[in-house]
């Protein structure tokens, strides 16, 4: 079971591959904790990934990952740094540019499956054929503590919060920073993020179990997938969230285009959707943190939102 020792160790254990990522003010009461900052990666994924690779460096030569982008974008460049060759699964229909950066970062790629779960699955079996460690994107004890460090950065940034916004996709981010701020700060509130397109994880804990969701367009396409059946996630996620918000995408884009131009940080739909849950939040009380998870995100589609009137 993990605990907050697990995630004060990956702290040590990943502090030479990432940088504490700065909190800035967005306006009195609101604001963002900016992972879109990491060095190469651009996203918080680089947490779990380093933390995983760096506690098995010595008996891994070599790591298998699914990923729709930050993730495997992680893998790679950790893997690079430690000397580890790395090869990544991805969804076939993967956005070019994603498809561009996991090519420069990763030794191997293999594009399969029209879907992320039929991706993971394919991934998942390759590495049991070859006997090589999988590293899951969110299904993974030291990958779920890697991410829970922004937890701790954000206690000490700023103490006074008590409310935290958190995107969910798998629910590795949440489940890590939930469990690290609860630890020391139970009354701190942990709101999940998913938009409306597409919510599997707020569709489990209402329903009480994983069930498939439909696969819809979303800008927030990294959090657009079905959980794995088996995900430590969801036990972690109902113990650690306290409510969950969904976004519409009309607000995802107002999100991407506000933090531009009030700050002139370049964020992706599935990071910048936590601002406008805040925004959308009448319950919210006191100083609230916005995780921005990442700012990999087309360049013509990021001039198309900023230009919007």
């Amino acid at each position: 079971m993990l605990t907050l020792k697990d995630t004060q160790k990956a702290r040590k254990n990943i502090q030479d591959l990432i940088i504490k990522t700065p909190i800035v003010p967005f306006s009195k009461n609101i604001f963002l904790k900016l992972e879109n900052r990491q060095p190469v990666v651009n996203g918080f994924k680089i947490r779990g990934a380093a933390n995983y690779m760096v506690s098995k460096n010595k008996e891994n030569k070599s790591v298998i990952t699914s990923a729709l982008g930050t993730h495997g974008f992680a893998v790679g460049y950790v893997g690079k740094k430690l000397g580890i060759e790395t090869t990544c699964f991805m969804p076939n229909n993967s956005p070019e540019v994603a498809i561009k950066k996991m090519k420069k970062l990763v030794d191997h790629i293999i594009l399969t499956g029209d879907v992320f779960t039929k991706t993971e699955i394919a991934a998942e079996k390759f590495a049991k054929s070859k006997k090589t460690p999988f590293i899951h994107p969110y299904n993974d004890p030291m990958v779920i503590a890697g991410q829970g460090t922004i937890g701790l950065e954000i206690l000490e940034q700023l103490p006074e919060v008590k409310n935290v916004y958190v995107p969910i996709s798998g629910g590795g981010l949440a489940s890590g920073i939930g469990l690290a701020i609860k630890s020391i700060d139970p009354k701190i509130k942990i709101i999940g993020v998913q938009p409306s397109a597409i919510h599997a994880m707020q569709t489990a804990i209402s329903k009480g179990r994983i069930t498939t969701v439909k696969n819809k367009k979303t800008l927030a396409e990294k959090l657009a997938i079905n959980l794995n059946l088996k995900t430590q996630t969801f036990n972690l996620i109902k113990k650690y969230v306290d409510s969950f918000i969904l976004v519409d995408e009309k607000d995802i884009r107002k999100a991407i285009k506000n933090i531009y131009q009030k700050t002139g940080e370049i964020t992706e739909g599935s990071g910048a959707i936590t601002l406008a849950a805040a925004l959308k939040d009448k319950k919210r009380k006191g100083l609230s943190v916005c995780v921005i998870s990442g700012g990999n995100i087309d360049k013509e589609k990021f001039k198309k939102i900023v230009g919007e009137k």
